[in-house]
């Protein structure tokens, strides 16, 4: 079974380590970026798996952003770098200023502080004080991938912040759309560990003869597997113990053999 192409392709690759770059010095101020580069395009790092497990693990590991490694990978999602306006876009999450304005999209937030002047300088004043200086995180490209109600930054929310204040009209950035009418990604890179991890407790289930919670975790299992082509890959392949006890039952349950 071979992975999939499009997890091969240069402009997901070029996201993955424009995020990580960002993530990373925002952690590790002195960091040499040269090094993320160094690392990620190393040769020993066989792509795929090796490339999106590890960007799994960091984005994972330091921010808690296990989304992030399906909408970079999924097959129905197509990524460019682009211009775009910043009044195109919406905040991927709730910040002081969307709850101030009632409103995620930027247009309606910038309306807003157009319309209240003072409010802005008070906002903005404020939002000077806590912002940490940084030229080269600052220009870094923000993140945008599309939902169901229109594009919306899934990284780099400040930085689209201080865009809206600093009354920019345009930035830059990794722009995701999907291909298909269902909005939802689909043949995304399933984490090895993800896999694993989840595998660990099916064993304990068999281990105690837990039927009943066995037969709802094959039920998970199967639904996990069912929109990653590499996932089924790295299950059989790797993730999946091979252990007899473990291994038939699973696989007989999940009607392989």
């Amino acid at each position: 079974m071979e992975y999939p192409k499009h997890l091969n392709e240069k402009i997901r690759i070029d996201v993955a380590i424009s995020y990580l770059k960002h993530e990373l010095r925002k952690l590790f101020p002195s960091i040499d970026l040269t090094d993320v580069d160094n690392l990620m395009n190393n040769k020993e790092i066989a792509v795929p798996r090796d490339f999106w497990n590890g960007v799994h693990g960091l984005g994972m590991g330091f921010k808690l952003h296990i989304g992030f490694i399906y909408l970079n990978t999924a097959e129905n999602i197509k990524w460019c770098f682009e211009t775009i306006d910043i009044e195109s876009l919406n905040f991927g999450v709730d910040r002081d200023l969307t709850r101030m304005a009632g409103s995620r999209s930027v247009e309606k937030i910038a309306e807003y502080l157009r319309d209240n002047p003072k409010t802005y300088d008070k906002y903005l004043a404020e939002f000077k004080m806590s912002w940490v200086e940084d030229k080269q995180r600052e220009t870094d490209p923000i993140i945008i991938c599309e939902k169901k109600d229109g594009l919306a930054v899934y990284e780099g929310n400040g930085r689209t912040e201080k865009l809206i204040l600093d009354k920019a009209k345009n930035t830059t950035g990794y722009v995701g759309r999907y291909t298909t009418t269902e909005k939802r990604p689909l043949n995304y890179w399933l984490p090895t560990s993800v896999i694993m991890d989840f595998l660990f407790f099916i064993y304990q289930a068999i281990e105690e003869n837990n039927q009943d919670l066995f037969k709802n975790q094959m039920i998970v299992l199967k639904n996990m597997l069912r929109d990653s082509e590499s996932g089924k890959k790295e299950f059989f392949e790797r993730a999946l113990s091979n252990k007899k006890e473990y291994r038939e039952k699973i696989l007989k349950a999940m009607e392989f053999i």
